[in-house]
């Protein structure tokens, strides 16, 4: 589900750029644009990178309790090595991905079963807990800064073209009313869709930590029990993000 935000994380700043553009202007100002959202465009393979270390450790610990072979996406290993922090993907994010980087190279080169899920779980939590708690801190706060950024420029190109309108024709204020109410609407709900995964990363850290904080002593039973509350609320989260993405 995480992709489609990350790309948009750019692409806000782009369109936000092109409405800060001359009304009358003809010419394709996208590269100005992208040069100018240059940062966040830098950290998309970043988020997409490290998101598919997550997912890809997630994946293990299933093959490990279903007492599969794990398996993972060989990519990883250099996408790891070559990490480097920038902006607001910072080092301890590097350095948690590398941890379970490792693990997912130690769990196939070593073959790894189902009774090595208890030490990976405690081993791992930390690291866990510090990519969704860094990628949640991206989603919070950089994704609606320049949400609140796209707004604010869409507003500004509204009302400028209402009020430079010559013929101060009425039909035409009710339409571009009519579409800045449409681009608000999406806009409020990439806003609830990122509020949902934040939540959901949120969901993800506590889960793994609630199962490290007791692996020595699950039955089954206890194992329900303390991650069903995470997974249905989880699925809640994700039904409603998907609203948006």
């Amino acid at each position: 589900a995480f992709p489609p935000l990350i790309k948009d994380l750019a692409e806000s700043c782009v369109r936000r750029q092109l409405a800060a553009r001359p009304a009358n202007e003809i010419a394709d100002a996208d590269d100005a644009a992208r040069a100018d959202c240059k940062n966040l465009l830098d950290l998309e393979p970043r988020l997409t990178g490290t998101v598919n270390v997550l997912v890809n450790y997630l994946n293990a610990l299933n093959q490990l309790a279903s007492d599969q072979i794990v398996t993972y996406d060989k990519q990883i290993d250099a996408f790891s090595s070559s990490l480097q922090a920038a902006g607001s993907f910072q080092q301890p994010q590097v350095k948690a991905v590398g941890g379970l980087a490792k693990f997912l190279a130690n769990a196939v080169a070593s073959g790894y079963q189902r009774k090595k899920i208890i030490e990976t779980l405690k081993d791992s939590d930390a690291d866990l807990a510090v990519l969704c708690d860094g990628l949640a801190r991206i989603v919070n706060e950089d994704y609606i800064r320049v949400l609140q950024n796209e707004e604010n420029g869409l507003r500004s190109r509204y009302r400028d073209a209402i009020q430079g309108d010559p013929t101060k024709s009425t039909a035409t204020a009710l339409i571009l009313q009519d579409y800045w109410r449409r681009d608000l609407g999406t806009l409020n709900q990439k806003r609830s869709a990122a509020k949902d995964l934040g939540e959901i990363l949120g969901k993800i850290r506590d889960g793994h930590h609630a199962l490290a904080t007791k692996a020595t002593r699950w039955t089954e039973k206890d194992f329900i029990q303390t991650i069903g509350p995470y997974t249905g609320s989880i699925q809640t989260l994700v039904a409603d993000y998907r609203k948006a993405f």
